[in-house]
């Protein structure tokens, strides 16, 4: 098992980039320029960074994680990105309760989360709290195929799994697209009741 120094550095890589391409991801999610966005298990910074320029001046983030070294690595990764963080504000926290202010969010965004929150009714509960009436809702995760990295494949979700979790949670799948060899994507939208 790695140690969380070893993760951190992994998750900002070239390696990383090449599994799931943050730009490709971020094109195809709905971002736009001014949004305000939650970034929900945001590591060191991964895709938190290139949201943050995306978004511009007008736009706001909230980088959202458990972990205090994952955080320390993002605002270092923040203050080398050239990014205001007047832009970002960090919240250590678990993302089933982010305190986050209620239907403030454009774009709830998570990657390589789902499979590792043990509550998700929580989890979405606190999606659907966060995101405006009208925001989107990005799941990025592993494909349930055997990889060298990531989470066991027994933990992997796929993506049927996942849709089913996200439409019993009151969401409804736009789009899924093939976001690398190992990571899918669903672009999701708030249904107007459970």
């Amino acid at each position: 098992m790695e140690d969380q120094s070893e993760r951190a550095k992994f998750f900002m890589s070239e390696g990383r980039r090449q599994m799931h391409d943050p730009d490709f991801v971020l094109k195809n999610s709905g971002l736009a320029e001014g949004m305000v966005v939650a970034d929900l298990g945001c590591g060191p910074g991964f895709f938190t960074v290139p949201i943050a320029q995306k978004i511009g001046a007008k736009g706001f983030v909230y980088a959202v994680d458990g972990n205090q070294l994952m955080l320390d690595n993002l605002k270092d990764n923040i203050v080398k990105s050239g990014v205001n963080p007047k832009n970002v504000e960090i919240i250590q926290a678990d993302v089933s309760k982010t305190e986050i202010p209620e239907t403030s969010v454009d774009l709830v965004f998570f990657a390589n989360v789902l499979h590792e929150v043990y509550d998700k009714k929580a989890f979405f509960k606190e999606v659907r709290r966060i995101a405006k009436p009208n925001g989107v809702v990005v799941n990025v995760d592993w494909k349930r195929i055997q990889s060298e990295r990531g989470p066991p494949l027994e933990e992997r979700l796929s993506e049927e799994q996942a849709s089913k979790l996200l439409f019993e949670n009151g969401f409804s799948v736009l789009e899924q697209i093939d976001v690398g060899p190992y990571h899918y994507m669903l672009v999701c939208e708030q249904k107007s009741s459970l």
